[in-house]
């Protein structure tokens, strides 16, 4: 008779990665959208899914200024709760707004 022993089976769930963009949003100088992507309920990346700022210069020098921040913020907030980089608090505000629609979306 022979006997064979086999080591245990474990089984690993590995949580479900899924993307938001939210709504486009007007920000007084112009529109933006963010996507969102997520891993079970932790926010892996944040980015603009798109944006128009009418051309304008000031406005255009300011978001390349802040985006990079609030997408920073909100990978270490874990939420659309994120602070408002000063000298762009519309663009703060339109990329919180389009931030949470898309989580709401993901049921965040």
């Amino acid at each position: 008779m022979t006997t064979t022993t086999r080591p245990p089976v474990t089984t690993t769930t590995v949580p479900a990665t899924r993307t938001a963009t939210g709504p486009s949003v007007n920000y007084r100088y112009g529109t933006l959208s963010v996507q969102v992507t997520v891993s079970g309920k932790s926010i892996t990346n944040v980015a603009i899914a798109s944006i128009s700022d009418s051309g304008s210069n000031r406005s255009q020098t300011i978001d390349e200024y802040a985006i990079p921040i609030l997408e920073q913020e909100t990978l270490q907030a874990q939420s659309a709760n994120i602070q408002s980089v000063s000298g762009a608090s519309y663009t703060s505000a339109g990329f919180a707004e389009s931030l949470q629609s898309a989580l709401t979306t993901l049921g965040l």
